[in-house]
């Protein structure tokens, strides 16, 4: 991880975890935008294999920091 990465995981917080929760849940929306646009399908599971993992990163974090149960 740079500096930059490690910097943004240390101030997230719950808010951060609600966001990026939100984020994920899109995935059904932009398979049916990038099906019509006849996007590439594996650009598309790159991008949310990134979004997952910060998701699960944040969760991580904020349990091994005890703010959240």
């Amino acid at each position: 991880m740079n500096g930059e990465t490690q910097k943004n995981e240390v101030e997230r917080d719950r808010f951060d975890l609600e966001q990026d929760i939100l984020e994920c849940w899109k995935v059904t929306n932009d398979i049916k935008f990038f099906e019509e646009q006849g996007g590439d399908l594996n650009v598309l599971c790159k991008y949310y294999d990134q979004k997952f993992d910060r998701l699960w990163n944040t969760f991580e974090m904020l349990i091994k920091e005890g703010k959240i149960l």
